[in-house]
C-alpha cells in the first residue's frame, strides 16, 4: 500500500526577474513501511521535495497524495492537524523549547493540538522508552548533550503514533559516533514500530540504514533503487 504518492511535482521559486525551477516532475511512491534515503548534491531539491512531502510547502504543480489524501485539498486547520497529528518531523537543529523539560517537549503537539497530557501518560512513557531516556524526564535541553536532544526530538515526532516519519538531516549536527546510534534508533522505529520513514541526508552511512534510495539531482529523480541490507 502507497501512504505516499507524488505525481508530476513541480516547484519554481520566483526570485526578482528569475524563476529557479528547483523540483521537475517528480514522480514517487513510498509504501507502508519504506525506509527512504533522498540523496543529491546541495541546492538540489532535497529539502524542498520533503517540505511538500509533509506539507509545509505545496508544490507549484503536480500532487503530493498522504495516505490517499491530496494535500492540495485541505484547508489550512485540515493541514495543520495532519502535520501535527498523522505525521512526524525530525529536524537537523532540534527545536526543543529551552524552558521547558524533556516531558514537556515531547508533549508538545499534545498541548497545540488541546490535548489532556495526562490522558497520553502511558503514550509518553512509551516514547521515552523507545529514546532511552525514562531517567531524564524532569531535565531542560541545556542539560542534555546533543544527541540526547536529538532523541526528544524523535519522541515528540513519535507522541501522536504518526504512520510517516519525514527527517531533515538528523544526524547533520552530531558528531559521527552519536549519528550512528541514532540511525540505528530510526531503523528500529522503522522495523520494530512499522514506522514509514522518508529522510534527506548528505550521509552515505546514514543513508544505507534506509531501504530504498532516491538519487535527486539538479531538481530530477536520478535513479531509484533498492538497499541491500
Amino acid at each position: 500500500m502507497n501512504v505516499i504518492d507524488v505525481k508530476k511535482v513541480n516547484r519554481s521559486f520566483q526570485n526578482g526577474k528569475e524563476i529557479a525551477h528547483v523540483l521537475k516532475d517528480i514522480d514517487l511512491t513510498v509504501e507502508e513501511g519504506e525506509f527512504v534515503s533522498i540523496m543529491g548534491p546541495s541546492g538540489g531539491g532535497k529539502s524542498t521535495l520533503l517540505y511538500l512531502l509533509g506539507g509545509l510547502d505545496m508544490p507549484s504543480s503536480g500532487t503530493v497524495c498522504i495516505n490517499g489524501t491530496d494535500l492540495s485539498k485541505l484547508n489550512d486547520k485540515e493541514l495543520c492537524k495532519m502535520r501535527n497529528e498523522d505525521i512526524g518531523f525530525v529536524f537537523q537543529f532540534y527545536n526543543l523549547v529551552p524552558n521547558l523539560n524533556v516531558e514537556d517537549n515531547i508533549c508538545l503537539p499534545l498541548m497545540i493540538a488541546g490535548k489532556s497530557i495526562s490522558d497520553h501518560k502511558d503514550r509518553l512513557d512509551e516514547c521515552l522508552k523507545i529514546i532511552g531516556m525514562e531517567d531524564k524526564r524532569k531535565l531542560t535541553p541545556r542539560e542534555l548533550s546533543g544527541g540526547q536532544q536529538q532523541r526528544v526530538a524523535i519522541a515528540r515526532a513519535l507522541v501522536f503514533d504518526p504512520k510517516i516519519i519525514f527527517l531533515d538531516e538528523p544526524i547533520g549536527n552530531l558528531d559521527s559516533k552519536t549519528g550512528l546510534r541514532i540511525m540505528e534508533l530510526f531503523r528500529e522505529i522503522n522495523q520494530k514500530y512499522n514506522k514509514t520513514i522518508v529522510q534527506v541526508t548528505h550521509s552515505e552511512e546514514a543513508a544505507r540504514y534506509g531501504t530504498k534510495l532516491v538519487k535527486l539531482v539538479d531538481g530530477q529523480i536520478q535513479s531509484v533503487s533498492d538497499i541491500l541490507a
